[in-house]
Order: structure tokens, then C-alpha cells, then sequence
């Protein structure tokens, strides 16, 4: 019976995934909220202006963050890396590129978030 009810209470948990609502401050720019939804060792990232979610892989968290990057970018040459912090429930995601690039420059998002569980 206590088996049972153990395993009662942690279903819950097992399924519920975490997400992060964020939206992104930028001068003069009316923007999307980005939507990150963990799902195993990755977080897929949406929002409403993208045509299509990017994974990003989970490379190190601990009680204070949570850095990924996604290499889906990887064969134009650019790396985006999000950083999701728990201490103050913000983001931000830095693009990174060997060179200048005109269309994907080396510049940075970020912006407060709202965290489900």
C-alpha cells in the first residue's frame, strides 16, 4: 500500500514539464515572448515569429542556471547559446559566430521569464 501511494505522488512530477516564458527587450522592437520547454537533456525553443522550434542541448546546470547552445546553425557557421538563470528568472542568448556575418551577427538577446513546473 505504501508502494502504492509513493508511486501515486510521483507520477505528477514525472510528467510535468518545465517552461520558461521569456520575453525579449529590445529598443524600439515589438517582440515575441521565446518559449523554452525542457524535454530530457534539451530544451526546444519556440515562438510565434519562428517558423520552426530549435533544440538546444542542456551542456551544464546547477541551482543558479542553465546553459545550453543548439547546433542547428552549426553548417552556416554560427552557434547561439542560451543561458536560462534561476537566481533571478532571466535569459539571455548570445549568437556566436568565427566571423562577422551580416544576417546572423554576433549580438545578444535577453529579458525577464516566468518558469512553469
Amino acid at each position: 500500500m505504501k508502494k502504492l501511494l509513493l508511486l501515486l505522488f510521483l507520477i505528477p512530477n514525472l510528467v510535468m514539464a518545465e517552461t520558461w516564458e521569456c520575453e525579449q527587450k529590445y529598443p524600439n522592437v515589438e517582440v515575441p515572448i521565446y518559449k523554452f520547454e525542457r524535454s530530457g537533456d534539451n530544451f526546444i525553443m519556440s515562438n510565434s515569429a519562428a517558423k520552426t522550434d530549435t533544440k538546444f542541448n542542456i551542456i551544464h546546470e546547477n541551482k543558479n542556471y542553465i546553459i545550453t547552445a543548439s547546433k542547428k546553425f552549426f553548417k552556416i557557421g554560427f552557434m547561439p547559446v542560451v543561458t536560462l538563470s534561476k537566481k533571478d528568472n532571466s535569459w539571455i542568448m548570445n549568437n556566436h559566430s568565427p566571423e562577422f556575418n551580416g544576417e546572423w551577427p554576433n549580438t545578444k538577446w535577453s529579458g525577464t521569464c516566468l518558469i512553469a513546473k
